[in-house]
C-alpha cells in the first residue's frame, strides 16, 4: 500500500500499459534487504548458505559460495548487470565478507557492476540524493536505459537495479521520483526495449522504523511489499506463453514468497512443458513458479514463512483478562532476558536492557476445528466428528514492548508450551521497529547482528539529554 500511495503514477502506468500482475499475497521471509534478495537470487536463506559474515575469519566471499541466479543467465548467454546506489550500505556490502574495494564480492559479480562509480560519488558529494544538480534517480535511469540501448534489443540481458537512497530513511521522499519513474518506464516501453522482456517492479520490504510501522497497518505493509511482473504482449498471446499468463494472473491472490520468484526466473531459462504448466504445484514445496498453478490452500508453513513474518494469522488480544495479561508480561520479560543473554559477550560495550512497558500482546487463535476433532462419524473416514475439547499444548504470542536505555520499541513472536511452562524465543523473531540511529555504533563493526539490541554506554547520556 505504501508503494501505491507514494508512487501512484508509476503503479497506474504499469497496470494499464504493461498489464502488470501485482502480487497481493507477496510475503517477505525475513528482516531487511538481504533476507529479501538472497532467496530471490539463490533460492535459499542466508542461514542455509555457507558463512559469509564479515566478523568470522573462516567466512567466504559471497560470489565464491552463493549460487546467484545471474550466473545461470550468464551461462545461457545473457549480458548481466547488477547495480545498487549505495557503495557502503548495499545488500552485500554492509556486513558480508569483503575486500577493500569489492565489499561482499571477491570478483566483479556481473558483466556490469557500478559500485566503483558510487564509491567515487560518495566521496565527492555529501548526499547521494543528487549528483551536483542532477537528481540521483535520474542518473540511475539514464544508466540503466543506456545499458538496454547499447546492447540492442535482440541481445539477451539480465538487469537487477535496486534504488534505495530516496526511500531507505524517509517514508515520504520517494514521492519526488514518481513522475520520473513513470516516464522512464514509458520511454523504455515506447522505444521497444521491453518488447521481449519480463519486467519486475518491486520493493524489498515495507518501512521498518517509521512511526507508522508501530501500527497494525504498518506491520502488514512491512511484510507485504509491492511486487509486480509483466510479460511481453506477444509472448502471453502465443502458444508458449498463454497458459503461463493465465497461471500468473491466477496466482495474483496466492501466498507467494521470494523463494517462488527464484524458481520463476529459472523457468525463463528452461521453459516448462505444457503439462508442467497445467499441473498444480506441490503444496509442500517451498519454491513454486508463478508460471504454474500455486495451490490456494498454501499456508505460511508450506511456503517457508516463519510465524513472525506471516500475515495469514488470526490473532486475538492477550491483554483482555488478568490471566492472559500476566502470561504476556512473563513472556515479555523472557524476551528481554534473551536479548541480554545475546549481548552479554559484549557487555563492556552494550548496556543491559530493562523492560519499560508492554504496549500490546496478541495470542494466535488456534484452528478451532483442529482442536475439536475427535474421530470420524462415518466408516470411510470422510465426515469429521468435532466434539472433542482439546486444549492447545503450544500457544504463540506476539508482543510489542519498550526497553531502556535507548527507548527501543521491539516486536517479538514467542512460543509458550502451556503444559510444560517452557518459553521458546528465537532471536530472528525479534524486530526492532523504531529508529536507533548511532546508539549501537560501538558494535557495528564487531557484530552487526547485535546492533538492533545494543545501546552503547557512551550514547546513553547523550540520548537521554535529547529526550
Amino acid at each position: 500500500m505504501s508503494f501505491r500511495r507514494k508512487l501512484p503514477k508509476t503503479v497506474k502506468y504499469i497496470e494499464e500499459e504493461f498489464d502488470a500482475v501485482i502480487l497481493d499475497g507477496y510475503n517477505i521471509v525475513g528482516d531487511g534487504t538481504p533476507q529479501a534478495f538472497i532467496p530471490i537470487l539463490t533460492g535459499q536463506t542466508e542461514e542455509e548458505l555457507p558463512l559469509t559474515r564479515k566478523r568470522f575469519a573462516e567466512a567466504s566471499y559471497v560470489d565464491e559460495v552463493y549460487p546467484f541466479v545471474w550466473k545461470n543467465f550468464s551461462d545461457a548467454g545473457y549480458i548481466t548487470l547488477y547495480a545498487e546506489d549505495s557503495a557502503k550500505l548495499g545488500t552485500f556490502t554492509y556486513r558480508l565478507k569483503a575486500r577493500i574495494y569489492f565489499f561482499g564480492f571477491k570478483n566483479q559479480p556481473t558483466d556490469h557492476y557500478v559500485r566503483t562509480f558510487f564509491q567515487k560519488a560518495e566521496d565527492m558529494f555529501s548526499s547521494l540524493q543528487c549528483l551536483g544538480s542532477v537528481p540521483m534517480h535520474k542518473e540511475w535511469f539514464r544508466y540503466t536505459s543506456e545499458f538496454m540501448e547499447r546492447y540492442g534489443y535482440n541481445t539477451s540481458k539480465f538487469l537487477l537495479a535496486f534504488h534505495s537512497v530516496l526511500s531507505h530513511d524517509d517514508v515520504n521522499l520517494v514521492e519526488v521520483a514518481d513522475e520520473d519513474t513513470m516516464l522512464n518506464l514509458k520511454k523504455l516501453k515506447e522505444s521497444g526495449a521491453l518488447d521481449n522482456a519480463l519486467v519486475i517492479v518491486m520493493a524489498d520490504h515495507g518501512h521498518r522504523f517509521a512511526k507508522f510501522r508501530a501500527t497494525h497497518q504498518g506491520q502488514l505493509e512491512e511484510r507485504l511489499p509491492f511486487f509486480s511482473l509483466s510479460l511481453p504482449k506477444k509472448f502471453r498471446e502465443s502458444d508458449r506463453g498463454r497458459t503461463a499468463w493465465k497461471n500468473l494472473k491466477a496466482n495474483k491472490e496466492r501466498l507467494v514468497t521470494p523463494f517462488d520468484i527464484h524458481v520463476t526466473l529459472l523457468d525463463i531459462l528452461h521453459w516448462p512443458t505444457e503439462q508442467d504448466l497445467n499441473t498444480m504445484g506441490d503444496v509442500k514445496s517451498r519454491s513454486l513458479s508463478l508460471f504454474r498453478p500455486i495451490p490456494p490452500s498454501r499456508t505460511c508453513e508450506d511456503a517457508g514463512i516463519e510465524m513472525h513474518w506471516c500475515t495469514c494469522m488470526n490473532w486475538e488480544s492477550a491483554m483482555d483478562n488478568k490471566e492472559q495479561a500476566n502470561i504476556s508480561m512473563m513472556l515479555t520479560k523472557a524476551v528481554v532476558q534473551t536479548i541480554n543473554s545475546h549481548t552479554k559477550s559484549q557487555r563492556r560495550l552494550c548496556a543491559p536492557l530493562k523492560l519499560v512497558k508492554l504496549e500490546s500482546a496478541w495470542r494466535l487463535v488456534p484452528y478451532e476445528n483442529l482442536l475439536k476433532y475427535k474421530d470420524t462419524k462415518d466408516e470411510d473416514g470422510f465426515v469429521p466428528n468435532l466434539v472433542a475439547e482439546t486444549k492447545a499444548a503450544f500457544a504463540h504470542y506476539q508482543l510489542r514492548f519498550v526497553t531502556k536505555p535507548g527507548n527501543a520499541l521491539y516486536e517479538a513472536t514467542v512460543q509458550y508450551d502451556v503444559l510444560k511452562n517452557v518459553i521458546t524465543v528465537d532471536m530472528t523473531s525479534i524486530s526492532h521497529i523504531n529508529r536507533y540511529g548511532n546508539l549501537s555504533h560501538c558494535i557495528m563493526d564487531i557484530n552487526y547482528f547485535l546492533a538492533a539490541y545494543c545501546v552503547c554506554y557512551d550514547r546513553i547520556d547523550i540520548h537521554n539529554s535529547q529526550q
